[in-house]
């Protein structure tokens, strides 16, 4: 049985929060991609990137969510590059699984996130590099979801609530 359901979006649309929440709601185990890669590799995401680079990352994300996507009473949340693969889209569209896309805008992400150093993709220019991003991954998150939530200027339960509504839960 895969996870119950899989929450998909850039960099701070909230994935970690609304996820464990959802998680709770429906009596179910809150996962999330980069924390398992956290815990198995003992090294922060920014560390990986640093020391072994984008691709060395890529792949032991791809390894994750394939584990991953076979556990079930899961909430699932993906890091914001773990979907754009041609394989990772793949094995999405092939599961029973609700994919749940969080769409936010540059303006609710900034202040969540700060553009900080710990954001490996958005060093030099953070706001240019998350557009540039999102321009580019948008269309991979709309295609591969089931369901579109508009997290912008709504709160934690607002946003959980419209999943729960949006999905039948």
């Amino acid at each position: 049985m895969p996870p119950k359901v899989i929450l998909v979006g850039p960099m701070g649309s909230g994935k970690t929060t609304i996820g464990q929440s959802l998680a709770s709601s429906l009596g179910a185990v809150f996962r999330d991609t980069d924390l398992v890669i956290e815990e198995q590799e003992v090294q922060s995401i920014a560390e990986i990137f640093l020391d072994r680079g984008e691709d060395a990352f890529r792949l032991l994300e791809k390894e994750v969510l394939r584990k991953e996507l076979l556990i079930d009473d899961t909430v699932l949340a993906l890091g914001g590059g773990a979907p754009i693969s041609i394989d990772a889209q793949a094995a999405l569209r092939s599961i029973a699984s609700p994919v749940v896309y969080l769409d936010v805008s540059l303006a609710t992400v900034a202040p969540r996130i700060g553009f900080n150093r710990d954001r490996p993709l958005l060093l030099h220019n953070p706001r240019g590099q998350w557009q540039t991003l999102m321009e580019a991954r948008r269309p991979i998150y709309q295609s591969i979801s089931n369901v579109i939530i508009d997290a912008n200027d709504k709160s934690e339960n607002e946003i959980v609530s419209a999943i729960l509504k949006e999905l039948a839960l």
